[in-house]
């Protein structure tokens, strides 16, 4: 070796501490390196034109005045004490790593980029975070805690796929990322340095980095969230979070009302969707069911407790359906129960999966979909202290009302083998003077579909049958009692092929038609006898929910009241699609308050008998239009039940109440709530609405006896803001009281209510 080359390998040696004190290379007091990596020293020793660089930059720092001599053989800058690190990087600049000579070391070091540094991720982060403020500032309504949930997910998502892909070990380092740069020493082994398994092993893993990062673009395509979802959002019908942790509620208006004491408990629609994954050849596909009909969605259950010693509003909610949504993902789509199962969704599960036994899977506490109702103090398993959340299919959800917790799954057939039958009727009616809480249960046969009328109490908690009676097979949601009658209305429906196509179906509404033909058949029975005493026809219509029977000894006769529509197209437009996104023809149907007298019952019941319970004349129910106005979810106080009242509380549309022609069909969910008069067709109703906000179900809590005293809650939904409140309203005078804000938006809903003192 000559004696040029000698001085620039001694450059060399005294600056190469300033290099690899970026890593873990151990040094001595002095400075000098005690063991250097065999790459890096195999590296030094090949790297000629990087020795000449060097070389020629401490040349130069001797003649720079701003640098002088520490006295410990290496020089620093007056200015930069760094400058010695940063003059080895320059000098290294233009050295590529393809011109420096490869070594094979046995059990040695690989010198590896990493992909990106701490500093770069939180740029990246700090960029998404900006382009999701700057998307989302429709107006100061839309900084709600969904929205900004949503955000954040779509930022990190962000961050990721603008991050720096992976580089190839063998291409050229820029020089402009090589001063940013710190190495990073990996171990391997001499297996893994395999030439052929390095290069396919690099070839998938720059294949998995692409395509997740296509994805990924995908994804925050036209900013963090799309408009799609923005929309979905503001319909009101996004998947819901659980908040399992009580948490107090903030007043945003008004104060909390005196004296209200207990706990509302809704159900409804929770999850609309469930992802699941795909497995490609190559790659690893996320893929999502989704529900087609609102009634069918997997549950929300919540709770809203009020404290009026501590003047406190306490929130918990909880998904209800978790195993079945578990389910879901392993078997991409709902593999049913019983047939008739679902309103009308797609299954996406193959013909084949009907011979597969179910039972034990709808046996777990969250094995089953229980969404259309909620009951209070219902005896199931040696307790009353419950809330049940029913299905048409004749299960029960046992809840813990406290925590939530989903404690079983009964059917009815588990209460008492005598309980027969694949449907049931969501509603459950209950007598607080017998303290019985009864149900409507649906055989359904080849040839014909028997109904039993079935009852369970805490002194009977085995239950038993009222009555049972074959009928054609209907879509039956509600029914009503009084003190010494139970009324059952049969609504016209006709089945292709009979009891076939219903075997052999998994939604309900797919198999059953509405016949507009047939009439409507009332059965009456009678809880003292055990029988059903006597039928009663009207012309066709279709009914979901029950608003209250009242028997009349004077004059013999039972009056029903309801909201009636003329078909059941209200139940086949609650599509989640539709309500989504509806087109300009689409429409809810509005439906009426009207009451059905069915008269002289005691007569009728003789005949019946005499007709062997096949009567050639059958009597008409005569029906009477209490209120034109449209409305749905009516309720009265609970005081008032079987009984004569006066005021009702339900849901309606502004536009329809003030006769506007142009909104006679609207394509929103119900957008205020009505106070009506039952008596006085001609008084004026009383209306409480907010501008895109769209209320649940009105429930009414007792003040006092006095029939409109108390107060009527609802929560809503704000389509602006994307948030949903608590109303409490004044029932007489139907003043805002105040209004809470919940953690996150709860879903529109034709879902139910219960209040529990």
């Amino acid at each position: 070796m000559s004696a040029k080359e000698q001085d620039s390998a001694q450059s060399v040696g005294a600056t190469e501490p300033s290099v690899v004190s970026l890593d873990t290379t151990p040094v001595d007091d002095s400075g000098k390196v005690i063991s250097a990596s065999p790459v890096l020293v195999a590296t030094a020793a090949n790297a000629v034109d990087a020795q000449a660089h060097v070389a020629n930059a401490s040349h130069k720092s001797k003649e720079d005045p701003s640098i002088e001599d520490n006295g410990e053989g290496s020089r620093k800058d007056v200015d930069n004490p760094t400058a010695s690190t940063s003059i080895i990087a320059d000098a290294l600049k233009d050295v590529s790593l393809s011109d420096i000579p490869p070594t094979k070391p046995a059990m040695g070091s690989i010198l590896r980029s990493p992909v990106s540094t701490p500093l770069q991720l939180n740029r990246a982060n700090e960029a998404s975070t900006t382009n999701s403020a700057s998307l989302l500032k429709d107006s100061d309504v839309m900084q709600s805690q969904g929205v900004h949930w949503a955000a954040q997910r779509s930022a990190e998502s962000e961050r990721t796929a603008f991050s720096p892909p992976l580089r190839d070990l063998a291409s050229p380092i820029s020089s402009g990322s090589r001063s940013s740069l710190r190495p990073e020493i990996v171990q391997v082994s001499d297996d893994e340095m395999d030439p052929v398994e390095a290069f396919e092993e690099k070839q998938q893993r720059l294949f998995r980095a692409a395509e997740k990062r296509r994805q990924q673009r995908e994804q925050t395509a036209h900013g963090n969230i799309s408009s799609e979802d923005i929309a979905i959002m503001r319909s009101g019908l996004s998947s819901a979070r659980e908040h399992t942790t009580p948490s107090e509620l903030r007043v945003l208006n008004g104060a909390f009302p005196e004296g209200l004491r207990g706990s509302l408990y809704l159900v409804g629609p929770g999850k609309f969707e469930v992802s699941y994954n795909v497995q490609r050849e190559l790659e690893q596909a996320t893929r999502s069911f989704s529900f087609g009909h609102l009634m069918d969605a997997l549950p929300l259950l919540t709770k809203i407790s009020f404290n009026p010693t501590e003047k406190t509003i306490e929130h918990r909610s909880r998904l209800l359906a978790k195993q079945l949504s578990s389910r879901i993902q392993m078997e991409h789509g709902v593999n049913t129960k019983v047939p008739g199962a679902l309103y009308m969704s797609e299954t996406n599960q193959t013909f084949l999966t009907k011979f597969i036994p179910k039972q034990a899977h709808y046996a777990t506490p969250e094995g089953e979909c229980c969404s259309q109702s909620i009951e209070l103090f219902v005896p199931l398993q040696g307790s009353s202290q419950t809330v049940v959340c029913t299905n048409h299919v004749g299960a029960l959800q046992n809840i813990d009302p406290v925590a939530l917790h989903p404690r079983a799954i009964v059917d009815f057939k588990d209460i008492n083998s005598a309980f027969k039958g694949s449907l049931s009727c969501p509603h459950m009616q209950y007598d607080s003077n017998t303290r019985e809480h009864f149900s409507v249960l649906q055989d359904i046969g080849f040839r014909s579909t028997t109904y039993s009328v079935v009852a369970i109490s805490e002194s009977q908690p085995e239950g038993y049958v009222v009555a049972s009676f074959e009928a054609q097979a209907s879509v039956l949601h509600s029914f009503a009692i009084t003190q010494d009658y139970i009324i059952v209305p049969v609504y016209p429906y006709s089945a292709p092929v009979g009891g076939v196509s219903y075997r052999w179906s998994d939604s309900l509404l797919q198999t059953l038609t509405f016949d507009r033909s047939q009439p409507v058949v009332f059965y009456v029975i009678s809880r003292e006898y055990r029988r059903v005493q006597c039928v009663y026809q009207a012309a066709a219509f279709f009914g979901l929910h029950q608003i209250n029977a009242v028997q009349e000894a004077a004059t013999d006769s039972v009056s029903i009241d309801l909201v009636a529509y003329e078909d059941d197209r209200v139940l086949r437009q609650l599509q989640i699609k539709d309500l989504r996104r509806p087109s300009v023809d689409f429409s809810i149907p509005s439906g009426q308050v009207r009451r059905y007298q069915l008269n002289r019952i005691s007569l009728e019941a003789t005949r019946y008998v005499e007709a062997k319970s096949r009567p050639t004349l059958i009597p008409p129910a005569h029906s009477l239009v209490l209120r034109s106005e449209p409305v749905e979810l009516a309720r009265v106080n609970p005081i008032v039940a079987a009984k004569p009242y006066t005021y009702l509380y339900g849901l309606s549309h502004v536009e329809r109440l003030r006769g506007l022609a142009a909104h006679l069909t609207s394509t929103t969910m119900y957008n205020c709530i009505v106070k009506l008069n039952a008596n006085d067709a001609s008084a004026q109703p009383l209306v409480w609405s907010r501008k895109h906000c769209y209320p649940s179900e009105p429930v009414f809590v007792p003040r006092s006896d006095v029939e409109d005293d108390g107060y009527i809650l609802s929560v809503f939904f704000d389509s602006m803001r994307i948030v949903s409140c608590l109303v409490v309203l004044d029932a007489s005078t139907f003043k805002e009281l105040m209004i809470a804000q919940l953690p996150s938006p709860t879903p529109l809903s034709f879902g139910h209510s219960k209040f529990a003192i």
